[in-house]
């Protein structure tokens, strides 16, 4: 099922009892969770229908006594288990899934992962209920999904603009979508342009993560130094952690292009999930870095990840200047 399904059907008030929410991108299980939460119980209610878990919190056999007892005052009660892929024997709610409790609402959120699809539980859900597995999306699915939640704001973007954003916040909803929302309130004329992205979602037009991988790929060495000197001079603006993993996926992904025995814009911006309009940044770079330099420069990202996660203590924004001389010298 879809999630557009499932949201209209909660909002209908046509929905099951059991629910399976799994997946890798977990933002579209919270979009489901939050409407069962705003959708189902009264607000009277909610103090004695309405209960929430954490699978790493809860019991699994209190949760069995909860989900088998009878809502108060009659009507439907919801049971929502978050971090569910952290829940001690977890096979235990098969238990229930037997013979589930049809005024009990359950919602199971498992995120970041695949459930195994052998387990009986799993099975027992796929019987008596939905389940829905979340997936990342990339490339043109993000077009898609940014387009659609402008449409329903009834706000357009340019192409450009769309690119830019996708480019740098990636892959990540919950960024996207404050992003669409802050742009939606601040546009005039009901349309998104370059200029807006980079003046209200802090892309500053000559010093960014994106233009420091840009110029990374062209070993424009001057730009590049200059670039990193503005971020150490304002390191609030710029942590270090996103911009080593902006880095680690712009190598990795050269690196892909050097293993692949294709030619074709079309295959290799698909193979690396970016969209085809900035395929020829990265085919540049991989003429600029060989396979070699490319081992030896995702290396060199992970060791200074392991710097900023407190491993060897360092904070200091100028060891992010080092980490750059260290990857163009």
């Amino acid at each position: 099922m879809q999630i557009n399904n499932i949201l209209d059907s909660i909002k209908n008030n046509n929905i099951s009892s059991n629910y399976l929410l799994f997946g890798e991108e977990d933002f579209f299980i919270d979009q489901i969770a939050s409407c069962f939460l705003t959708s189902t119980i009264s607000e009277s209610e909610k103090i004695f229908n309405e209960k929430i878990f954490y699978g790493k919190e809860v019991n699994v056999f209190s949760l069995l006594s909860e989900l088998k007892s009878f809502p108060m005052m009659g009507g439907q009660k919801l049971i929502l288990l978050r971090e569910a892929q952290k829940l001690d024997k977890i096979d235990e709610l098969s238990n229930y899934l037997l013979e589930p409790i049809d005024s009990t609402i359950f919602v199971v959120c498992y995120k970041s992962k695949k459930v195994d699809k052998r387990k009986k539980w799993v099975k027992l859900f796929q019987k008596v209920g939905v389940v829905f597995e979340s997936k990342l999306l990339y490339g043109e699915k993000i077009s898609h999904w940014i387009k659609y939640n402008l449409t329903e704001k009834k706000i357009r973007i340019e192409k450009s603009a769309e690119l830019l954003l996708v480019d740098y916040l990636g892959n990540n909803l919950s960024k996207l979508t404050n992003a669409i929302n802050k742009l939606s309130s601040i546009v005039s004329d009901s349309l998104i342009t370059n200029s807006d992205v980079q003046e209200h979602v802090g892309i500053h037009r000559d010093y960014n993560t994106f233009e420091l991988q840009n110029a990374l790929g062209e070993k424009n060495n001057i730009k590049v130094i200059s670039i990193v000197d503005y971020f150490v001079q304002n390191p609030k603006k710029f942590p270090i952690p996103p911009i080593i993993g902006l880095l680690f996926s712009f190598f990795s992904k050269i690196l892909i292009i050097h293993s692949l025995k294709v030619h074709s814009e079309k295959l290799i911006a698909d193979k690396i999930k970016v969209h085809p309009f900035f395929v020829k940044v990265y085919i540049s770079a991989a003429k600029n870095y060989s396979f070699e330099d490319c081992i030896q420069v995702v290396g060199l990202l992970k060791e200074a990840d392991l710097n900023f996660k407190g491993i060897k203590g360092s904070t200091n924004h100028t060891f992010l200047k080092e980490l750059i001389l260290r990857i163009i010298y």
